[in-house]
């Protein structure tokens, strides 16, 4: 698979700042969506994002081999990351690690940056508005499901990552990936329908 982030990888070690700035670029979108699905607070999950660029600024621990992917060494800090800051809030608030992943610690207010994103994007007003609304009914739903579906399906779908990558971010047998797929996308699809929403709406 094409990592179009090795290339810019490479011009950055040699030197090039602005090549950093291309790679944040980049992931950076993908890479907040994904944290959200652990952190769900917009001001957190940018904390993380953060620090997820900053340690490959100065670790620069990526090595190089046929079989690597630089958005998959990327994707893993990231999901590291967030699981140590939710288990750094699970200590100070004594509660269980389970219980942010499952009811979030804070609000999901990634609806503006969104809205934000469809005018830059060109679409109408109602365009914006219907979508919106669509994006939320999906959000909801994923909000709702256990925290390895809302993980697996948001990189199988959102970031158009193999079964193979997420097995290998999630740290998860391949087997079990494609089993987390298929029960995630029958409880989402559970989920859509009993807010009056289908799939064919997306």
């Amino acid at each position: 698979m094409q990592d179009d982030g090795i290339a810019l990888y490479r011009r950055f070690l040699a030197g090039d700042q602005g090549a950093l700035e291309e790679l944040i670029a980049l992931y950076q979108r993908g890479l907040l969506r994904f944290i959200l699905t652990y952190v769900r607070d917009l001001s957190l999950a940018e904390d993380v994002l953060t620090d997820v660029f900053l340690t490959l600024y100065y670790k620069r621990s990526f090595k190089e081999r046929d079989d690597a992917s630089l958005k998959t060494y990327i994707y893993k800090i990231a999901r590291n990351k967030a699981l140590n800051l939710l288990k750094q809030r699970a200590r100070r608030k004594e509660i269980s690690l389970e219980t942010l992943l499952e009811k979030g610690d804070g609000v999901l207010n990634e609806n503006l940056s969104e809205t934000a994103v469809l005018y830059d994007e060109g679409y109408s007003p109602q365009e914006v508005l219907e979508r919106g609304e669509r994006a939320q009914a999906l959000r909801e739903a994923l909000r709702r499901l256990k925290p390895e579906y809302r993980e697996t399906l948001t990189l199988r779908y959102f970031e158009d990552m193999s079964p193979e990558t997420i097995a290998k971010i999630t740290k998860r047998k391949p087997k079990q990936v494609y089993n987390l797929l298929s029960r995630g996308k029958a409880a989402l699809k559970e989920e859509l329908s009993s807010g009056g929403v289908t799939y064919e709406d997306f």
